[in-house]
């Protein structure tokens, strides 16, 4: 018995340190393949479809910053034109269109990081490069925990963990993916209401159109807020800012749903 759980846990401590060796290959593939696009050498005519690939992404990205740069300068120049009730249209669009600028980026640099890691990799195939010794480092280190492993796990068939751990893992990961949706699927449609109900009561409570009703809430009579606005400024800021509150928490809300998405996909492959 005692065996069997000194075997468990050094098959914990190597599996964790696998991980952390394996993320640590991955990085110095990309930073390799990152050198590698940046200075090509003389025989880069070999990696010539992923450079092209790696670039046509690079572009990409460049045609977004221009864009959101591009979005920018039309801001700044409606809200000097524009009337103080559509100032903050002007805003949310803006905040809108950047955010989807903001996501259309996030996905090409994603698809940057298998290009540099592919790239990286058949540089230290071909040998170019300044940064192999770091793959290689972390690739040697795989390889003494994959020899330590089987040396520690061979009296017990590859594994001392019983066969219902493996299963009873599986199974807990399902039921949090379950729990999850579930809390996902009630919560985040009622988040954004929530999030417009909240401005709307601090708005409530810290302004008001009323000097009668700031003196006398100073005194600590009534209720309302105490900082007095214009009458049309007010109507704008109940209106607009609890619509712009629910407005970002459900986009933040979508945002949130998508990467938990993306990190169950990146997980299953």
């Amino acid at each position: 018995m005692l065996p069997r759980l000194r075997a468990q846990v050094h098959e914990v401590r190597l599996e964790l340190h696998t991980q952390w060796l394996r993320r640590q290959e991955r990085v110095a593939l990309r930073r390799l393949g990152q050198d590698v696009a940046a200075e090509p050498c003389n025989d880069a005519a070999e990696l010539h479809a992923i450079l092209a690939e790696i670039t046509g992404v690079n572009r990409q990205l460049s045609a977004l910053a221009e864009e959101r740069a591009a979005s920018l300068v039309a801001d700044r120049a409606d809200l000097r034109e524009v009337g103080a009730w559509v100032r903050p249209i002007v805003i949310a669009r803006g905040l809108c269109a950047r955010a989807v600028l903001h996501d259309r980026a996030a996905a090409a640099r994603r698809k940057l990081t298998p290009l540099y890691e592919a790239l990286g990799a058949l540089a230290v195939h071909r040998g170019l490069g300044r940064r192999g010794d770091d793959v290689e480092a972390a690739q040697a280190g795989l390889d003494r925990l994959a020899a330590e492993r089987d040396w520690r796990l061979a009296p017990f068939g590859g594994t001392a963990h019983p066969a219902w751990l493996k299963r009873m893992a599986t199974e807990s990961a399902g039921l949090a993916r379950a729990v999850a949706k579930q809390l996902r699927s009630v919560l985040l449609p009622k988040t954004p209401a929530l999030a417009g109900m909240a401005m709307g009561w601090w708005i409530a409570n810290t302004y008001t159109d009323s000097h009668l009703r700031s003196a006398l809430r100073s005194l600590g009579i009534g209720h309302g807020g105490t900082h007095v606005v214009s009458g049309s400024t007010y109507k704008a800021m109940s209106f607009w800012l609890p619509l712009f509150a629910a407005a970002m928490c459900a986009y933040l809300g979508e945002r949130l749903a998508a990467f938990y998405r993306q990190r169950l996909r990146d997980t299953e492959v």
